[in-house]
């Protein structure tokens, strides 16, 4: 009778675990594609320049940079549950103050502290997913994955008429309530007192020099180059679909839920192919590849079918789930992983934060969009040197022992 109680309250706590993990997977994006649809909208209550744009464009990845910073020193210091509890504040808190902007200073500043908790959550789930699924990392993986990539979709599907019939500052209120029911599992999670002989979380271990391993620049490269085409896209896609192929606004938010739409299947797909095959380097050339073929379709024939371009480089950055997995498969421990998700996503962040402001200035300056699309077609090229490290299927500690 003891026994099958251990096994239900077991079953209960991965249950919880489960859906903390997805309610924090389907937030993590609503900071970044829940707003460029709604620019103009915006505009009739608070004036947005172009450098107004370009600012809460590159804020993404700035404050997944913040956020990855601080989620280490964060976890070490009271674990793994409260510094999930942490970010999701943070994400409702800035939603919240993004409903009460009177200026964009006040919209920047709401968009800066939900994406400081966006960017936690980026580098968290990983090894939460390696603390609590460590026998099932590839169908969980592909589990919150696939819950990131619709936390993509949705906002901007439903943004424009949504803030249209209600109001932007409703739209706001109601991504920040949906982050608050986050809350709950890990609330429970901590209650039901499952880590209190382990309240680090197995997260403190020894520090990793990654700047000395291959296989950790590999990843962070892959996912350098997916972020790239992920948030110069969240930040102008709608811009460029009216620009160069002439939609509407309407239509440009269509254009950007099809953009991480198609990423959906991949977001599924990636983390499970990944854990099957031994050479994942053909993986980070095929993304390398469509995003270099989808971003070169749009400069020299946008008109001709401007929704396969969007599909081919919306497909490209299944280098992001397979970058994912791949902090756990090249790790041997919860420590590491942490260690090498922060690694990765910051030196991300820290690249793809440049994007969007050099896309607004190139445009600003020449009058088209043809330089940014011929460089994020470029930067697709870069997958392909991580495809030949990853092909080595190297851990990282066996990369650092060797050196």
């Amino acid at each position: 009778m003891e026994k099958q109680t251990r096994n239900k309250a077991a079953l209960r706590d991965s249950v919880v675990a489960v859906i903390g993990v997805i309610l924090i997977a389907a937030n993590t994006r609503s900071a970044v594609s829940g707003l460029s649809p709604i620019y103009d909208v915006i505009n009739h209550d608070v004036p947005l320049g172009i450098d107004a744009r370009a600012v809460l464009g590159s804020l993404a990845p700035i404050g997944f940079v913040i956020g990855g910073l601080l989620t280490p020193r964060l976890t070490r210091r009271i674990g793994l549950e409260w510094n999930l509890v942490t970010l999701v504040a943070f994400i409702a808190i800035g939603h919240a103050v993004r409903a009460f902007a009177t200026d964009w200073t006040v919209l920047a500043l709401g968009s800066a502290i939900a994406l400081i908790g966006s960017g936690m959550g980026n580098v968290s789930l990983p090894p939460t997913i390696k603390k609590y699924f460590p026998h099932h990392i590839g169908p969980m993986s592909a589990t919150y994955i696939t819950f990131v990539s619709l936390g993509s979709v949705v906002p901007p599907l439903i943004a424009v008429p949504l803030s249209e019939s209600m109001s932007w500052q409703f739209t706001m209120a109601i991504w920040a309530a949906f982050a608050a029911v986050a809350l709950i599992p890990w609330f429970l999670e901590i209650r039901s007192g499952r880590n209190s002989g382990d309240p680090l979380g197995s997260v403190s271990g020894p520090k990793l020099v990654l700047t000395k391993s291959p296989t950790a620049w590999a990843i962070a490269v892959a996912f350098a180059v997916s972020s790239i085409a992920g948030y110069g896209m969240f930040a102008w896609l709608p811009d460029i679909a009216k620009d160069v192929v002439g939609m509407t606004e309407i239509e440009g938010g269509l254009m950007l839920s099809v953009f991480a739409i198609a990423g959906t299947p991949m977001a599924l797909a990636m983390p499970l192919i990944a854990e099957r095959i031994r050479n994942v380097g053909w993986l980070a050339a095929l993304g390398g590849l469509l995003i270099f073929a989808g971003f070169g379709a749009m400069l020299v024939a946008p008109t001709v079918a401007p929704y396969l371009w969007v599909v081919l480089f919306g497909v490209g950055p299944l280098l992001f789930p397979l970058s994912l997995v791949l902090i756990n498969l090249r790790t041997e421990s919860t420590s590491a992983s942490l260690q090498l998700s922060a690694f990765t996503q910051f030196f991300a962040y820290s690249v793809a934060a440049t994007v969007p402001p050099l896309m607004g200035i190139s445009r600003a300056i020449t009058g088209s969009w043809s330089i940014a699309l011929a460089g994020l077609a470029l930067s697709g090229l870069a997958a392909g040197w991580s495809a030949v490290i990853l092909s080595r299927n190297n851990t990282v500690e066996s990369e650092l022992v060797a050196n």
